[in-house]
């Protein structure tokens, strides 16, 4: 069902694909902020550059590299059950231990992800490579 437009509605125009030209214009004038020193910058937060110019923000940040995390065979398939949907229960029954050992290597998997929850594990499990395909694979 769609709603009605009315009078003054503007709907968002979605913004263009960049091309290579759109890219190279837009670099050389955030190259012109940068020499002009027209920029705003915070160490503490790691920001390096932040300039809009137009309607496009630029924001070069210092990114630390991932750090790469095991999982031992288990927790790998406690993690992708969880993922999943299952409960600490269910997965105890299916793997026929205890709740409190999967309690146990859900804090295990918690401390080595840097994580405090069951959402966040899976999301840090889905922007992993190589746990990607096992929490969500392609139909």
């Amino acid at each position: 069902m769609t709603m009605p437009t009315r009078i003054g509605d503007v709907a968002p125009t979605p913004p263009r694909p960049p091309t290579p030209e759109r890219l190279d214009a837009l670099l050389a004038e955030v190259a012109e902020h940068l020499r002009s020193g027209d920029y705003v910058t915070d160490e503490r937060e790691g920001i390096l550059l932040d300039v809009t110019v137009g309607h496009v923000r630029c924001l070069l940040v210092h990114q630390e590299p991932a750090l790469r995390v095991t999982l031992s065979p288990r927790e790998r398939q406690i993690a992708l059950m969880v993922a999943h949907g299952r409960t600490n229960q269910a997965i105890a029954t299916s793997l026929d231990i205890s709740v409190w050992t999967v309690s146990t290597h859900l804090r295990r998997i918690f401390a080595k992800l840097a994580v405090s929850s069951r959402a966040e594990m899976v999301a840090r499990l889905l922007a992993d490579h190589d746990y990607s395909p096992l929490v969500a694979p392609e139909h």
